[in-house]
């Protein structure tokens, strides 16, 4: 049940029921960075400058008051007489600006003005969440009015570094407040619309979680009840994808590449919980300001813990450098030397690219070695699923994609195609594969799910892509085509084994919109398989 909005004047109590969230979400991430160095925390200088108070409280509009920490440069780390470059970091959606403590430390110590604050209707913020709409953008732009008042920081040199809802939160103040001059947007996402409802079918599971975690942990406003509510029931509408649009920057594209802001992103192949990999590189694409996009495997919390426990990792270093050039020294050099860089989801080296184009080389299109038509009943459990939010990334970063076991899958849930026999070589998928399929309804409505597997000669299929497709208000027993683009992803395919492709109705990630025991045929797959052109440079290691 929704937690009652606390007084204004007695923040108490939520305050101490949101540390305790944030120090056992803490615990949580110290375990997952098994597989990381140990930290090397710097020891903090900084302090208070000038009048500006350690903590505050900012009143942005009636009703709302946010929570914000400033952690300020020590005077020896600036020129006497000059003011700091601001940087803000809009907290995240579960902890607020908790997960900021030791990097926002870091930040300061190279100079800036870090102003850390939690938005509206999270943690000690008073308000209700407005998931990224035109309050959240209000608040942004108030930060900045309140850091450079008095003459604190410098009001010629402000960026944001935001992760996860603080990125989405960075991208859209930059579209909208000037002074902006950078941004560092990690595991943000570009429209909301797609992250949440998907193209055609609702991503029940990131629904559900964010959903749950807003209102155990925040204050929901009655929007994102409603709204959260009809994803899960599968009732969305055109205004729950007109209040979506709002609060994408992909709706502000004209106003980014108007001012031109400086955006770093950084994304995950396995993000689960925001947005799909794909959606960045359309966005990445769309910029025409200075820019640069990454793509690692792994989950979509793991630049926030490297980061936020200030585990210096590259892509820490790289988000440093690009704020460094951009914000504080404001220079035109020492920029990335190419704007993509993309890791394989199990590969251990970098690869750079021009852009999201020149990734791919080739595209030749895959058709089943034999073809035939399949029919297949809804709701039959087949095996071939997306996996689990956290769990399924963090395996496959660690060389275990998603499994099937391809003899199991059973004939009446699920069509399955071989498209391509086992090869000699490796091959470099890079880019977004699509599917071309004839499907013909039992029912006027109904869900599909398509997944590219490449198989080992034992049968253990582990999952390369897929798509979810889901169809309304079709002639039952007239077929009918559909093209689908599959979730982007750099995948390389071992020697010897074959790629396969599987179609069935169900998936414990997506709304399915199956009536019982409907049936479908399904017929005429065509894959286009992305490979990999040479890279243009290396990268890190």
């Amino acid at each position: 049940m929704p937690l009652p909005p606390h007084p204004a004047g007695s923040p108490r109590h939520r305050r101490r029921r949101h540390r305790w969230a944030a120090a056992v979400a803490a615990a949580v991430a110290l375990g997952l960075t098994w597989s990381a160095s140990p930290p090397t925390v710097p020891r903090a200088t900084a302090r208070v400058v000038d009048a500006l108070p350690l903590a505050q409280r900012i009143a942005t509009e009636p009703g709302v008051t946010l929570d914000v920490r400033v952690y300020a440069p020590a005077r020896a780390v600036r020129p006497r007489g000059t003011r700091p470059p601001l940087l803000v970091m809009p907290g995240t959606w579960m902890a607020g600006r908790l997960p900021y403590l030791l990097e926002a430390r870091h930040y300061a110590d190279a100079g800036y003005l870090v102003v850390a604050y939690s938005p509206r209707g999270w943690g000690s913020s008073i308000g209700t969440i407005d998931t990224g709409g035109p309050g959240d953008v209000r608040d942004l732009s108030a930060v900045i009015d309140w850091a450079v008042r008095g003459r604190v920081a410098d009001p010629e040199r402000s960026g944001v570094l935001g992760y996860s809802y603080g990125a989405g939160l960075g991208l859209l103040g930059a579209a909208a407040d000037p002074r902006i001059d950078a941004v560092a947007a990690i595991g943000g996402w570009a429209d909301l619309g797609e992250a949440l409802l998907g193209r055609t079918t609702e991503e029940r599971a990131k629904v559900a979680i964010l959903a749950a975690s807003a209102h155990l942990l925040g204050r929901p406003s009655p929007e994102l009840t409603a709204y959260a509510r009809a994803a899960l029931t599968g009732t969305t509408t055109a205004r729950m994808r007109a209040w979506a649009e709002v609060r994408s920057p992909r709706h502000h594209l004209k106003a980014l590449n108007a001012r031109r802001p400086a955006v770093f992103l950084v994304h995950n192949w396995g993000d689960m919980l925001v947005a799909p990999p794909a959606q960045m590189a359309r966005f990445f694409t769309s910029l025409k300001g200075p820019k640069h996009l990454e793509l690692r495997p792994g989950d979509h919390v793991e630049p926030l813990l490297h980061c936020g426990l200030n585990l210096r990792l590259e892509p820490c270093r790289r988000a440093q450098r690009w704020l460094d050039t951009y914000v504080r020294d404001q220079k035109d050099g020492a920029r990335e030397p190419l704007p993509l860089l993309v890791r394989p989801r199990l590969g251990h080296g970098d690869e750079r690219y021009t852009g999201w184009q020149a990734m791919t080389g080739r595209t030749p299109e895959l058709r089943p070695l034999v073809p035939r038509t399949a029919t297949v009943r809804a709701g039959v459990l087949t095996g071939a699923d997306a996996g689990l939010p956290g769990l399924s990334p963090t395996l496959d970063k660690h060389g275990l994609p998603q499994p099937v076991v391809m003899p199991l899958v059973p004939a009446a849930g699920a069509a399955v195609w071989d498209l391509l026999p086992g090869r000699p070589r490796p091959l470099p998928v890079r880019g977004t594969p699509s599917l071309t399929l004839t499907v013909t309804p039992g029912a006027p409505r109904g869900t599909l799910f398509a997944y590219l597997y490449e198989v080992e000669p034992l049968g253990i299929g582990r999952l390369i892509s897929h798509v979810p497709y889901t169809f309304r208000d079709r002639a039952p027993g007239v077929p009918f085509t559909v093209e689908l683009d599959m979730g982007a992803t750099a995948y390389d395919v071992p020697a010897g084994n074959r790629i396969s492709l599987v179609v069935d109705t169900t998936d414990p990630v997506y709304r399915q919109h199956n009536p019982p025991g409907a049936r479908m045929s399904l017929s005429s797959p065509r894959v286009t398989l992305p490979l990999r052109a040479a890279p243009a440079a290396g990268g890190d290691r």
